[in-house]
């Protein structure tokens, strides 16, 4: 009778330890690539976002370094030169809204865009010219309201040198010049002209 109890328990502990063997290599990686990146997080310990967002800047902005020691290549290069020249001197157009929006608000934020984007498509590309609209109503932006004492939409220019804002300009004739497409969007120009100038 004890030889059939020890039998049954030695069946019973090799099944138990051939299904733990074959379970865990159902559950292995087949990939090593896989197993190495399983579980990857930023370097700080917290999960990397998928991206900066534009509205959480302050009015004296500072540009974050995005280099790393790898050689630039490619769009690398062209975002190392875009971070050389944002360290340096730009302009920021920033469209200030809420969050309930009327079509009015709508319809100069698309013209102020358009606007920015046919007349400086090259200061767009290599970051001597922003283009932020930021909604004051989410509270990493709340600080904007007394910034620039913002008491509805609003387009306004900064100019920044050295992360620090020196200038700024509300343009507050957009409200009269909504009506004429045309209009407001040569005054845009030649405000944010006015501000690039100086932009080496």
């Amino acid at each position: 009778m004890k030889n059939l109890t020890t039998i049954v328990l030695l069946v019973f502990v090799a099944v138990t330890v051939v299904y733990l063997v074959i379970g865990n290599r159902g559950t292995a990686p087949n990939n090593p690539r896989e197993a190495a990146t399983a579980d990857v997080s930023s370097p700080s310990g917290v999960p990397e976002s998928s991206g900066q967002s534009a509205d959480s800047d302050a009015a004296g902005y500072i540009e974050q370094d995005r280099t790393n020691d790898a050689p630039a290549t490619g769009s690398e290069t062209e975002s190392k030169t875009k971070t050389d020249t944002l360290a340096g001197h730009k302009v920021i157009a920033y469209y200030f809204h809420r969050t309930q929006r009327c079509h009015t608000c709508l319809t100069m934020e698309t013209y102020a865009e358009q606007a920015l984007k046919d007349a400086f498509p090259d200061a767009l590309e290599t970051g001597a010219l922003e283009w932020r609209a930021v909604n004051v109503e989410e509270p990493k932006n709340e600080h904007f309201v007394k910034d620039y004492e913002l008491y509805a939409s609003a387009l306004v220019i900064v100019d920044i040198e050295n992360g620090q804002a020196k200038q700024s300009k509300e343009l507050k004739q957009i409200w009269d010049l909504v009506g004429d497409e045309q209009k407001f969007k040569t005054f845009v120009r030649d405000e944010a002209q006015a501000y690039l100038e100086v932009v080496p």
